[in-house]
């Protein structure tokens, strides 16, 4: 799909800061190249317009009486310039005032702006005067009807088709898209990227076959991807900007379930580009039970699904007992009884007086449970059963991250003003499994961050 941008000028009332109103709107939609669409109206603006701006703009209260109110063509507006950009000589005046308008009747009215008087300046450098009038007659723009939305309109429109094909033919587009386009996937959309949110998610890139290439997440999803779109400092970025044929993500309202999302997707999908990522878990497993005696005993076994007793995972199984030796060596631990030497009677360490001899029965069950529950401690979340809650989440959302018997569940993103139940949040969880990287992610981000709520169940 290509780009489309509404040029637009207004009129107003001359009315102070808070209460200016539109008394004209004009509107042309081009590709930059040719005009597609034109709209212009007359508006009503349920004020007087002073006599100084009626001489200036020709517009008169007799003229704009039998006008349509601003509310009336509301809805026309918010069509027109749907997946546009927004574009004015000056246009932060204008789409403010616009913005405002659509305040008044209680709608967000927001559009990616670009400004012709900006884009002059820095591609048209040498004119002593950059407004409308001035560089039009540089130009040899044909500008009819000063001072009425359309016949501006129309000038900043032809303005505008000289600006892009100067920016185009020297510089790939950059200062009309925010990025050159030199080097990137003829597929990819440009107006899909101008209109991603600047919300927290994760974000995927796809080639031409439809494979995910590369998988990410961004407090502000937009600015992560031009970022993408902008970097040629390597080889890497460069061949991955010539792959990117196609963009999409998923909003999660908050930073960590983004990070926990991000993980997973890698895991799956493997993506060429998150080499670093995506390595396969295969869940081995420390485990714990408490044996007949009543001593804390550990044990490393594969569990696909890490069962409800499994503190951690590991990718391998010799990795699992590197940590195991190496915490139980921390905490003074029986080797036996961390399943990491196997004998009929006392471990070899307690001869060699290294073990306390919990082994044997020497040492009694209290003292030893109370350093391998460090080592619990540390292997596990350190969250039991709980719900972590984010409330200030994007779109007016809470998220709830479920945690049960020290592992991650799932999480859920929820309307913020109902009040779900304890069983109707459980319902709504999306299940995700757990692994040590997501423990790592989650036992960081509660470590660092604070702006989440622990509910205890």
């Amino acid at each position: 799909m290509t780009q489309l941008f509404s040029v637009i000028d207004i009129e107003t009332n001359g009315g102070s800061k808070n209460n200016v109103k539109i008394t004209e709107i004009a509107i042309l939609v081009t590709d930059g190249k040719k005009i597609i669409k034109e709209f212009s109206s007359l508006v009503n603006p349920e004020s007087k317009i002073p006599p100084f701006i009626a001489s200036l703009t020709g517009i008169t209260n007799e003229m704009v009486e039998s006008a349509p109110k601003f509310y009336e063509i509301a809805a026309e507006i918010v069509e027109i310039t749907e997946n546009t950009v927004f574009v004015a000589h000056n246009s932060g005046f204008d789409y403010n005032i616009v913005k405002q308008e659509f305040a008044s009747l209680a709608y967000n009215y927001k559009r990616n702006t670009l400004c012709t008087l900006q884009l002059s300046r820095k591609l048209l450098p040498g004119h002593k005067s950059y407004s409308l009038g001035n560089l039009c007659a540089d130009l040899g723009i044909d500008l009819q009807n000063r001072h009425r939305a359309f016949g501006d309109a129309k000038a900043t429109t032809i303005l505008f088709h000289k600006l892009f094909k100067h920016d185009y033919q020297f510089n790939q587009g950059e200062n009309i898209n925010g990025f050159s386009i030199n080097g990137l996937n003829q597929n990819l959309n440009i107006s899909k990227i101008k209109n991603l949110p600047e919300k927290c998610g994760v974000y995927y890139f796809y080639n031409t076959k439809g494979e995910v290439i590369y998988i990410g997440k961004s407090k502000n999803l937009k600015s992560r991807i031009l970022q993408h779109l902008k970097n040629e400092k390597t080889n890497k970025a460069l061949n991955m900007r010539a792959e990117i044929a196609d963009i999409d993500y998923e909003l999660t309202g908050c930073e960590l379930i983004a990070l926990l999302k991000e993980s997973h997707e890698i895991k799956q999908n493997k993506p060429k580009f998150n080499k670093a990522q995506r390595r396969f878990i295969n869940n081995w497993g420390i485990f714990t039970f408490e044996n007949e005696k009543g001593y804390i005993e550990f044990y490393v076994k594969n569990s696909e699904n890490c069962e409800a007793d499994c503190l951690n995972v590991y990718p391998s199984r010799n990795a699992a007992i590197e940590v195991l030796f190496k915490l139980c060596e921390k905490y003074n631990l029986c080797q036996k009884l961390c399943g990491l030497y196997q004998s009929a009677g006392a471990c070899f360490y307690h001869g060699l007086n290294e073990c306390k001899g919990a082994c044997c029965g020497k040492e009694n069950q209290e003292d030893y449970n109370k350093r391998a529950e460090k080592l619990i401690q540390e292997l596990s979340l350190g969250v039991k059963n709980a719900f972590i809650i984010f409330e200030n989440c994007d779109d007016n959302q809470r998220a709830v991250i479920s945690i049960a018997k020290n592992k991650y569940q799932g999480y859920a993103l929820l309307d913020k003003e109902f009040d779900f139940s304890q069983n109707e949040i459980i319902e709504s969880i999306e299940k995700y499994p757990d692994n040590k990287d997501i423990r790592q992610i989650i036992k960081t981000y509660l470590k660092i961050n604070k702006d989440y709520k622990l509910v205890s169940l």
